[in-house]
């Protein structure tokens, strides 16, 4: 029995290539969320959350939307001096899985395959009061 001859793939104009590098790994990146700066809006010291507005803007020079119930946690409202009000300014990052069922030192079961997701937000820093 004759061998079968393996088939080369071949991309001579790196059209693939280019796709993946100029079109799909920004789409992709776009969609994962880790660190934003953010100006408090708001902040509700008896559920420790905050509405913040993102500091960058959208591509097309437009504000972003603001997000709403950002955890603040223990580590940054329970620090002296550190007042977290209007106009602060803060880094904040993005759960790897969805944080919907998330309630404090328990184990928590996870809702959706969301991640990385800018729903997921969680004050990390106050880096101007």
């Amino acid at each position: 029995m004759a061998k079968k001859k393996k088939t080369k793939i071949v991309d001579p104009k790196n059209k693939l290539y280019l796709f993946i590098i100029d079109v799909l790994a920004p789409l992709i990146g776009a969609q994962i969320h880790c660190h934003l700066d953010c100006r408090v809006l708001s902040y509700d010291a008896s559920s420790h959350t905050c509405e913040v507005e993102p500091l960058p803007l959208q591509s097309d020079g437009d504000k972003r939307a603001a997000l709403t119930e950002v955890i603040v946690p223990a580590s940054i409202y329970k620090i002296p001096g550190i007042k977290i009000k209007r106009d602060s300014v803060v880094e904040v990052g993005f759960g790897d899985r969805d944080m919907d069922n998330f309630t404090g030192p328990r184990n928590y079961k996870i809702e959706t395959r969301r991640t990385h997701s800018i729903q997921d937000a969680l004050v990390m820093a106050v880096i101007k009061e």
